[in-house]
């Protein structure tokens, strides 16, 4: 069963396997007011990459500005339901 972890910055994530064995990420990043990547000038970021079974994330994230007050967990399983529904790629 899936769990939320939290990485060694404390950020809360998500992992899971798709259908080809390949491992993705989702966390969430809280960032200062004046920090340089608060682009979006929220605080808050869903953050999503490839991941190795070793746990390194591989690639550029893609960042989302989140703009609501639900707690991180929230949205990181809101996010990974979303996905596999409009991908139809099972959870493993």
């Amino acid at each position: 069963m899936m769990s939320i972890q939290h990485d060694g910055n404390g950020s809360p994530y998500l992992e899971w396997a798709q259908s080809s064995g390949e491992i993705k990420r989702a966390w969430v990043t809280t960032l200062a007011p004046d920090h340089a990547k608060n682009w979006a000038g929220t605080g808050r970021y869903l953050n999503v990459s490839r991941c190795n079974r070793g746990g390194h994330v591989g690639g550029t994230p893609v960042d989302f500005p989140i703009f609501n007050d639900l707690p991180d967990e929230q949205i990181l399983w809101a996010f990974l339901y979303s996905v596999t529904a409009i991908t139809s790629c099972p959870l493993r």
